[in-house]
């Protein structure tokens, strides 16, 4: 196991690693002004960059500082459902059986909204799955809860399709609501390789395993993803203890990428 091989203390490249372990970089750092905006003076926020690129995290990170008394959330990521369905499940994930009715659904969410301590927070991951009726109930919603307070919020976060489908003639309101729009981008080649070098030390480890050059290659072979990084790093690490070999190089890293080429 290349845990013992390189004498790591724990795994690193975690996809699920826990937000006070998450690294906090510049765009984590605008994504995070503009999430905090949103909960004191905004409606309507919207996240957007492709798969892979670090959303969730940011998501996570976001709300790891926030207080019970600052804000509740509702975390939905099913935006498949129909759009009935997801408002059932919001009202379900509120500790509320589900009324009958999108007009009493709409009614059962905005009143628990009133009894938040705090703000109410809908937050729907996976959101350019959302149905263009969804979009339109949760248009309906935002507008119906203009005299709750607390205030009722919601952050659709999503793969950039997300822009476009907002941009359509039929969610003109909802997209005119928006007061916090984020998109977030892949690394830079530096930020790559402040990145693996965080996870590194993270797990306990040199930073010199990864050799320059191969942080350089990572970059450019990922598109700067974190989570294909975290992949094809994963597979440089378990390649080089196969090889016996100290440090993850060049001929190390062009074999185990030898694997990822069928995508």
């Amino acid at each position: 196991m290349y845990l013992e091989h390189f004498q790591l203390r724990s795994q690193p490249f975690c996809e699920h690693a826990a937000a006070t372990a998450l690294w906090q970089d510049q765009r984590m750092k605008e994504g995070l002004a503009r999430l905090d905006f949103l909960i004191a003076m905004g409606e309507l926020g919207m996240l957007t960059g492709p798969s892979g690129v670090g959303k969730s995290a940011l998501i996570k990170q976001f709300l790891n500082g926030l207080t019970p008394q600052q804000c509740e959330t509702v975390y939905c990521h099913l935006t498949h459902l129909p759009s009935s369905g997801l408002l059932k499940l919001v009202a379900t994930q509120l500790g509320e059986p589900p009324r009958r009715g999108k007009d009493r659904l709409y009614e059962q969410i905005l009143e628990r909204a009133q009894r938040a301590e705090g703000t109410l927070l809908l937050i729907f991951d996976e959101a350019h799955l959302l149905a263009s009726e969804s979009l339109t109930d949760l248009r309906l919603l935002l507008s119906s809860a203009l005299n709750v307070g607390p205030p009722l919020k919601i952050l659709l976060a999503g793969q950039d399709a997300l822009r476009g489908a907002m941009k359509r003639a039929q969610h003109a309101d909802l997209l005119n609501r928006i007061s916090v729009r984020y998109q977030l981008r892949p690394l830079s080649k530096l930020q790559t390789t402040q990145y693996v070098d965080f996870q590194i030390s993270q797990a306990g480890g040199d930073v010199k395993i990864f050799g320059e050059e191969v942080k350089d290659l990572l970059h450019d072979f990922t598109g700067g993803l974190p989570r294909a990084i975290n992949n094809l790093a994963i597979a440089c690490l378990l390649q080089a203890t196969a090889d016996g070999a100290a440090r993850v190089n060049e001929d190390v890293f062009r074999q185990a990428t030898a694997e990822f080429q069928l995508q």
